[in-house]
């Protein structure tokens, strides 16, 4: 009877022992089922994209145009030019007729280029005059104009390729500057013509621009002068003067 007894425990405790077993493995295949997910993999995903580091995503396509002009300040390129342009091309309606002031800004801050006739902010100015309107377009010519006090070979070479053939710019200037002395300027910029056309071997079309611009210099010259004074006038001042 005692080792009956013995014998029950036995199988019973062996019984235990392979209902947890099973048990365990259930719970292993139920666990292998549920994919782990990494808090790394949570963090990263949410840091694909960061709309507070993007900043571009923030810029309106006007202040995109604008970043690319004063990058081009700093590295006058093809390569930065044709981008700018190709993304005017992409917001044709960036700019209206008003002056954009900002714009302006921008623009005039390449008087140094000016100064070192850098070819493709030539080829920048042209692109902007054809495709600008209004009184932006007028700010570009006003810029323009500044080239006349600087090198006006340069300037009357770069113009000709532009649609004013009657030198309409010639009476422009991009700074503003006291009535009084706009006499003096206009002086100033008709001997430096009236020089570049003494030269025989002129390129014919740059010729053609540096005439007009002479016509209407002399034509703005000839509207601010003193007039003359009246026949008899000088001889009678001359009389009076004398003992």
């Amino acid at each position: 009877m005692k080792y009956l007894v013995v014998l029950v425990i036995v199988v019973v405790l062996v019984r235990i022992d392979v209902v947890m077993r099973l048990f365990d493995k259930a719970t292993e295949k139920l666990n292998s089922k549920v994919p782990e997910t990494q808090s790394s993999d949570i963090t990263s995903d949410r840091e694909v994209v960061s709309m507070s580091q993007d900043q571009t995503l923030k810029q309106t396509p006007r202040q995109v145009f604008l970043a690319l002009l004063d990058d081009f300040h700093g590295n006058p390129s093809k390569d930065v030019r044709e981008t700018a342009m190709n993304y005017f091309k992409s917001h044709p309606t960036m700019f209206g007729l008003t002056l954009d002031k900002n714009l302006e800004m921008v623009v005039f801050r390449w008087r140094d280029l000016l100064n070192l006739n850098e070819p493709e902010m030539v080829n920048f100015l042209l692109d902007l005059l054809n495709v600008l309107q209004g009184e932006n377009q007028e700010m570009v010519k006003r810029f323009f104009s500044l080239w006349m006090e600087i090198d006006m070979q340069n300037f009357l070479t770069a113009y000709s390729k532009t649609k004013d053939s009657n030198c309409v710019i010639a009476t422009t200037f991009g700074d503003s500057i006291p009535e009084e002395e706009k006499l003096n300027e206009y002086v100033d910029r008709e001997a430096a013509v009236a020089k570049i056309l003494t030269n025989d071997k002129l390129d014919p079309t740059v010729r053609a621009l540096a005439t007009n611009c002479q016509l209407m210099l002399n034509l703005q010259i000839s509207k601010m002068a003193p007039p003359p004074p009246p026949p008899g006038e000088e001889d009678q001042a001359a009389s009076t003067e004398e003992p």
